[in-house]
């Protein structure tokens, strides 16, 4: 487990639009957040159209931020979102400004639609997160990586995933992999004094890769009463699922977000929700 001064998400806008590209659909979703002053840009993102340059620099210039301001792309597909926000979450305390953190997706020409195991369950979005720090508090994070094909897109295309595999992998590694990051993390000698003694978090919002998968993910780790969803009608976004889940649902408090699948990977962190 990671230990970093304590994060919360200020805001988040989502877009959806079926009609735009991913550069269009990530200039939507931060047109809609307020005029802030950022100390960076992290994009969440594996479906650029574009080798370079990176979508955060795209970012980065239409909001007009100094050429000095750290701009870059991650590529972690499913499980990207805990990975640029606890990445925002440093670079926010190091730079005493908020960052920006845009995560999203347009998969759709990527996938094969006679695929029976892809061609039907991916759809398009982006969204657009303002990430802050205080050094006063903590955060903890964890991550969880290995090479394994079952789940794989060429840089052309098309996504192939085994769902049988993808599926043990998430019910097994995974599942093990959150019950040891929760139990530590609600372990007392590990709290901070902020959360003494108590669950450190209110929510539990996972990467919706599909909502069988979800459920029994949180019944294995006793977080149904907590768990966030998107609506069943929501066709797999990719690891936007997890900020567009908090958006929809409009929640308040300290939230235990998770990405998992394609590497093989896992990332957790518990991060306030403004």
């Amino acid at each position: 487990m990671i230990s970093v001064p304590e994060i919360t998400l200020e805001r988040i806008a989502v877009a959806t639009d079926p009609a735009c590209d991913l550069v269009a659909l990530a200039r939507k979703a931060v047109t809609e957040l307020p005029k802030t002053d950022f100390g960076g840009v992290i994009a969440a993102t594996f479906s650029s159209p574009d080798r370079f340059p990176s979508l955060a620099v795209q970012a980065a210039s239409w909001l007009g931020l100094p050429a000095e301001t750290p701009a870059f792309d991650l590529q972690m597909a499913c499980s990207a979102y805990p990975y640029a926000v606890y990445l925002a979450g440093k670079l926010a305390a190091d730079t005493g400004k908020k960052v920006l953190v845009i995560d999203g997706d347009v998969q759709t020409p990527l996938v094969d639609k006679a695929d029976h195991a892809t061609g039907a369950i991916f759809s398009d979005a982006v969204t657009a997160t303002i990430v802050s720090a205080d050094s006063a508090a903590r955060s903890s994070f964890a991550f969880l990586s290995r090479h394994d094909p079952a789940l794989s897109c060429p840089a052309a295309g098309p996504i192939r995933m085994d769902g049988f595999k993808v599926f043990t992998f998430v019910a097994t590694e995974v599942s093990a992999f959150l019950r040891d990051f929760v139990r530590t993390v609600t372990d007392p000698n590990t709290q901070t004094p902020k959360h003494p003694n108590s669950c450190p978090f209110d929510f539990f919002v996972p990467h919706q890769a599909n909502p069988y998968m979800i459920r029994q993910l949180a019944d294995a780790l006793g977080l149904k009463e907590q768990l966030v969803t998107l609506d069943e009608s929501v066709k797999n976004p990719g690891s936007c699922s997890v900020p567009m889940a908090i958006a929809k649902a409009g929640i308040r408090g300290r939230a235990l977000i998770a990405g998992f699948g394609a590497g093989y990977s896992a990332a957790a962190g518990i991060v306030n929700v403004l």
